[in-house]
């Protein structure tokens, strides 16, 4: 970006992710690995180790647990300095025993009274000098607190001139499709850029077809303001339109260690092409490559160099097809 260098800000909450070794249920283990999650949190790491500068929101409980989140992010090289630490609430958790074949993984979550839950308002100037404004279906299926918080952030993000980019990112053990659709509308009707992943167009959205058959209806009705959407496929790549213009581009083939935060990373791919002026089809390539990326580590973040991404993106040598 020429001139005057502006940040990613994103809002969201933070977990520890508790996972048993592969091959192990959740009832025997009696080891846990650890992790530090959360879909926003997840893709402020992913910038800051492209290079980007950017900044997380958030709330932590004044505990050895919000201490390791914190002192993670900051080692990432993300600007921790708006984040609040509550005396009130605690970090939430949640555990996963890792599938294999006919058995799928299972996700039990313990998030209820965190301290982001509980977060009432955004720090003073949270959003100076953002150009981006970033933030996740998840933050408002967390309660009405949260709702008025990612509306704030929008509002917030509009009077910075930052772009407001939202994952749909649906949770069915948080809310019903029917309250999905209810609670994110304002949120997707302020958004420029709106990443959705086909799976959720059809269940929350009540769209048919394929991605590239539902994309013009989904922008049309649910993101009118967004000049730039992405439907995301899995291992069937994904669906961008960007104003009139449709791109397809298959998916970076890579050997799944860790699936989680394979779409945050897909996020923060496309991110930092929109921030570096790749062109559309170049940003949705680094995205794919990103979250393929991703899922050759243990754990949620996508800390890679733009060198290993750009590497990782040419290796794959995949042109997206032009409609």
């Amino acid at each position: 970006m020429a001139g005057e260098e502006r940040r990613v800000v994103a809002l969201g909450e933070a977990m520890l992710r508790l996972t048993a070794p592969a091959g192990e249920r959740l009832a025997r283990t009696g080891l846990l690995r650890s992790y530090v999650a959360g879909s926003e949190a997840n893709v402020a790491r992913a910038l800051a180790a492209l290079g980007v500068p950017v900044r997380w929101v958030s709330a932590l409980p004044r505990s050895s647990l919000g201490d390791r989140v914190l002192a993670e992010l900051r080692a990432a090289g993300v600007d921790t300095s708006h984040v609040q630490r509550d005396e009130r609430g605690r970090l939430g958790l949640f555990f996963v025993e890792q599938g294999s074949g006919t058995r799928p993984s299972r996700v039990l979550y313990d998030r209820a009274g965190s301290a982001f839950a509980l977060m009432d308002s955004l720090p003073p100037r949270a959003l100076d000098g953002a150009s981006h404004a970033v933030v996740s279906g998840i933050t408002p299926a967390l309660g009405a607190r949260s709702r008025r918080l990612a509306q704030s952030f929008a509002e917030q993000a509009r009077r910075a001139g930052a772009l407001l980019c939202v994952d749909v990112n649906y949770r069915s053990m948080l809310w019903s499709p029917a309250q999905a659709r209810r609670g994110l509308a304002d949120l997707l009707a302020q958004a420029e850029l709106v990443l959705c992943s086909e799976r959720d167009a059809r269940s929350v959205f009540g769209l048919a077809g394929s991605a590239a058959e539902l994309i013009r209806p989904f922008a049309a009705r649910w993101v009118p303001r967004a000049s730039t959407v992405v439907i995301t496929r899995g291992d069937r790549g994904s669906v961008m339109l960007r104003g009139r213009e449709l791109l397809e581009a298959p998916a970076h083939g890579a050997q799944v260690l860790d699936r989680f935060g394979a779409g945050d990373a897909f996020m923060a791919g496309l991110l930092w092409g929109m921030y570096t002026g790749e062109r559309a089809a170049d940003s949705l390539a680094l995205a794919g490559a990103l979250a393929a990326l991703n899922c050759t580590v243990l754990g949620d973040a996508a800390e890679f160099t733009a060198q290993e991404l750009r590497a990782a993106a040419q290796q794959q040598q995949l042109e997206p097809i032009l409609r």
